[in-house]
């Protein structure tokens, strides 16, 4: 016999919707206040960031780790403030001993989630001036593990970020490197490193960051074109005549993807450069 199907219109009730809980300020302190003492254990205190990610998690929202795939990621969609709170407190001993730092880095990044990954990189970009040797290879073992373009983009804005800065030259050396990985998110990596160097007024080697978008124009994967698309935007303003020129030498041999970037990346151009840029694309 067979099993009697469900009634039509019959559904299973959705899981009411759970609030986020408040965050009572003298707690949170409290709760962060122990993730200090912690820090010389760098398991100690990353379970303790992990159990106060999951108590300010959205519940409405948020699925255990267990039920997704580790390829993609998984965030416990917790309070900003409560994410701010703990990378706040952590800057204080993590400059205090920037080795430690980075083993704690560590332990927080093989938790796996976004917001764990965040911290992480947040910790490593707050002391890796301070230890470039390490801080390097610990973002070399990072970087064939990143899940996603939100996580590759927190690694160069608040990791790679602060150092970047300090030597834009030798660093973006390492991001044209980077951008040669047959791993997406590792060429993610690179493209997104390029703009926390944008942040410095007096740095103007606008080839060198062309330098490390070139490999890309022909990329096939949609997530770094896009990032491709992201630094040529944000170099337009800077430099027009390079970026007009880099763009009109790509147009004249794109291919659909390299359309897709280059028309993404026409906003800070001069009126007629545009112009020529798109009849080029078209003939």
């Amino acid at each position: 016999m067979g099993v009697s199907a469900r009634p039509p219109h019959s559904h299973t009730p959705a899981p009411p919707h759970l609030p986020l809980p408040p965050i009572d300020p003298a707690h949170l302190r409290a709760r962060t206040d122990r993730i200090v003492v912690q820090f010389p254990e760098p398991e100690a205190a990353a379970a303790s960031v992990r159990r106060l990610l999951d108590d300010y998690a959205d519940r409405a929202h948020t699925l255990s780790p267990r039920m997704v795939s580790s390829a993609g990621g998984f965030a416990y969609k917790t309070a900003p403030p409560v994410v701010r709170a703990i990378a706040v407190a952590l800057r204080t001993p993590a400059l205090a001993d920037p080795l430690a730092a980075l083993r704690l880095a560590d332990a927080l990044w093989a938790g796996g989630s976004r917001e764990e990954r965040r911290l992480a990189a947040e910790v490593l970009g707050t002391v890796a001036s301070y230890a470039v040797t390490d801080a390097l290879e610990v973002v070399e073992r990072w970087a064939l593990s990143l899940e996603s373009g939100e996580t590759a983009d927190a690694l160069a804005d608040l990791g790679l970020g602060p150092l970047f800065r300090t030597n834009p030259t030798r660093f973006l050396d390492l991001a044209r490197h980077w951008v040669a990985s047959p791993a997406r998110w590792v060429r993610r990596l690179a493209l997104a490193s390029v703009l926390p160097v944008l942040k410095e007024r007096q740095w103007d080697n606008v080839p060198e960051a062309l330098a490390v978008v070139r490999p890309a124009m022909h990329d096939t994967d949609a997530e770094v074109r896009r990032a491709a698309g992201a630094v040529l935007t944000a170099l337009g303003p800077r430099s027009p005549r390079e970026v007009a020129r880099f763009l009109r030498e790509h147009a004249a041999r794109a291919t659909a993807g390299t359309h897709w970037i280059i028309r993404n990346s026409l906003n800070g151009l001069e009126a007629e450069d545009q112009a020529e840029i798109i009849r080029l694309l078209r003939s």
